[in-house]
């Protein structure tokens, strides 16, 4: 592309966007909304994400030791393993003085002085989804007696997250598909508005390409603006609401994080500004094509 014929068709495309005023609001407008609904489910999308993984990490292994278990030895064939993230230690004492905290210091006279708790070693894993793995080669171990996680919770749980993120993706997946159906056929409409242009322009000589850069740089200007407004709205809502939500979290569930107004707006800066450029591209491309068949 010759750089006269650039700024040719950066100067159309400006005219264009200017002499059709309404048309162009009315782009701008079903760009936002349309953008704003995908991008509140995205926000919605990465939390989910977020507060699952989360919960998944707060998954341990528990392996109870037999009493007459060499600890230090067992520590370091734990660590031997490969994906474990870090365990620690409870002896007997400590596991005595939790329950007493749990149930009160009656606890202690009712066993008699007796400690009939084992020592154990709670185990984090470095993918949660491994833990199940991890708890067949930890129970192998000489000296461990048993291991629990929490089997059926936890798959459960585990099963239940992957379609959570899964029906999640599939909405934002849906969602796209009806972004760039609804701000293709808003863009025909402002083409089609201007058909007699483009039939003259056919007429006298001019080339499909020529015809179309203009139109094709209106509806690349059309979804950047489009998809900045979107993205100043749910930038600055999300960021309103997650002081607020955030809060709640943290006095209701002390372990559970939202995803950060960072984290969300470098998210909906990629997939908002890539969704309303490509697809205002793409929609002037695909509108003004049925036009130049003259």
């Amino acid at each position: 592309m010759k750089i006269r014929n650039s700024l040719y068709y950066v100067k159309q495309a400006a005219i264009g966007v200017w002499r059709n005023g309404w048309m162009t609001l009315a782009s701008i407008t079903v760009v936002v909304l349309t953008l704003l609904i995908l991008g509140a489910f995205i926000a919605i999308n990465l939390n989910i994400v977020q507060i699952t993984e989360d919960i998944k990490n707060q998954v341990e292994v528990i392996a109870y030791l037999e009493d007459d278990a060499a600890a230090e030895d067992l520590r370091q064939q734990i660590l031997d393993i490969e994906g474990i993230k870090q365990l620690s230690f409870v002896s007997k004492e400590k596991a005595l003085e939790r329950m007493r905290e749990q149930l009160g210091e009656g606890i202690t006279e009712a066993l008699d002085e007796r400690n009939p708790l084992p020592a154990s070693f709670e185990i984090q894993a470095k993918d949660p989804d491994d833990i199940p793995a991890l708890a067949e080669k930890i129970q192998e171990l000489p000296g461990v007696e048993s291991v629990d996680y929490g089997q059926q919770v936890v798959e459960k749980l585990f099963q239940f997250t992957r379609v959570l993120q899964l029906f999640g993706l599939g909405i934002i997946a849906a969602l796209a598909i009806m972004a760039l159906f609804l701000i293709a056929n808003t863009i025909k409409l402002t083409v089609f508005a201007r058909r007699r242009q483009i039939n003259i322009m056919k007429f006298v000589g001019a080339t499909d390409w020529f015809i179309r850069w203009p139109f094709i740089l209106e509806g690349v200007f059309l979804g950047l603006l489009g998809a900045l407004i979107a993205y100043l709205i749910l930038f600055y809502g999300y960021g309103f609401f997650y002081l607020r939500a955030s809060a709640w979290l943290y006095q209701n569930f002390l372990a559970v994080t939202m995803a950060t107004p960072e984290q969300v707006g470098m998210e909906l800066l990629k997939m908002l500004f890539a969704l309303g450029v490509g697809i205002g591209a793409v929609g002037s491309g695909i509108s003004v094509r049925k036009f130049l068949k003259v």
